[in-house]
């Protein structure tokens, strides 16, 4: 370490490709108002110079600390790594570090995204109840004039992105699950307001439908359902009953009284319909 720190006795011109720095990215994503620490590693012992942090292709560095290890720490907000960027962008930048007349190599580049968001859109749905063949409309509706995409989710899964209105079936509302005589399915949806930044809105409201298949059952199957009051409002009382191609029927009854000593729809064993 002392030969190292020698070197710095005299003034030094010429890089040496053995002194680039790298950059350590606590996280590549932030959400607006957020921080994230951009570390500039010294490959060499440089206590007494600058690491400088660049942004974009800029030639002037918008951060100097100066090296009192082997690590430089730039802990930055959110707006302090946009600069004049608007939110939802990607900011890409690099390090080197500078003593008296000697400046290193840059390191490579890295980036971080800043990601931002916009208010919920409503989501409205054609029906409640279908088949894994049936197909439901859902509609994204977003509080702005033109939105990129809008994407629609399954208890956090995402099942499609693309126009805000748009069918989608059983089956793709069913997706990694196992087959089953009914799957409730809790829908919500998001839009991205600019094609080109990394701008998505709070989610929407959520809306219970059921994909039901009666297919699965040999005989009969009467059972219910708890959900909470304001889906029940939703769907009101009574009860609705399923059909398969062979004949067996599913009747589906929901209730906000929580499980009871009848028979649920989730207690029913899913058999293979026969050939």
């Amino acid at each position: 370490m002392a030969a190292a720190r020698s070197l710095w006795s005299g003034v030094l011109t010429c890089p040496l490709s053995a002194d680039k720095p790298s950059i350590i990215v606590s996280r590549r994503e932030i959400n607006d108002g957020e921080t994230v620490t951009l570390t500039c590693t010294v490959p060499i012992d440089y206590r007494g110079g600058d690491c400088r942090l660049f942004r974009e292709r800029s030639r002037i560095p918008f951060r100097l600390m100066t090296a009192t290890d082997y690590l430089c720490d730039f802990q930055l907000t959110s707006q302090e790594l946009l600069g004049r960027r608007p939110v939802g962008s990607k900011i890409f930048f690099k390090c080197d570090y500078h003593l008296q007349q000697y400046t290193s190599v840059s390191s490579d580049v890295s980036a971080v995204t800043v990601r931002g968001s916009s208010p919920s859109p409503g989501l409205s749905v054609s029906r409640r109840f279908l088949s894994p063949d049936d197909s439901v409309e859902v509609t994204c509706s977003p509080p702005l004039r033109s939105v990129s995409t809008c994407h629609f989710y399954r208890d956090e899964i995402h099942v499609a992105e693309g126009p805000c209105r748009r069918n989608l079936t059983g089956k793709q509302l069913s997706i990694w699950e196992e087959s089953t005589v009914l799957l409730p399915v809790n829908m919500t949806c998001r839009y991205d307001p600019h094609k080109h930044l990394h701008i998505r809105s709070e989610p929407s409201n959520h809306n219970l439908l059921f994909v039901v298949d009666a297919s699965r059952v040999s005989s009969p199957v009467d059972c219910k359902v708890s959900v909470d009051d304001d889906q029940l409002a939703v769907f009101g009382d009574g009860s609705w009953t399923f059909a398969g191609e062979d004949g067996p029927t599913v009747t589906l009854r929901l209730t906000n009284s929580g499980p009871t000593s009848d028979e649920t729809c989730g207690e029913v064993q899913s058999e293979t319909r026969p050939a």
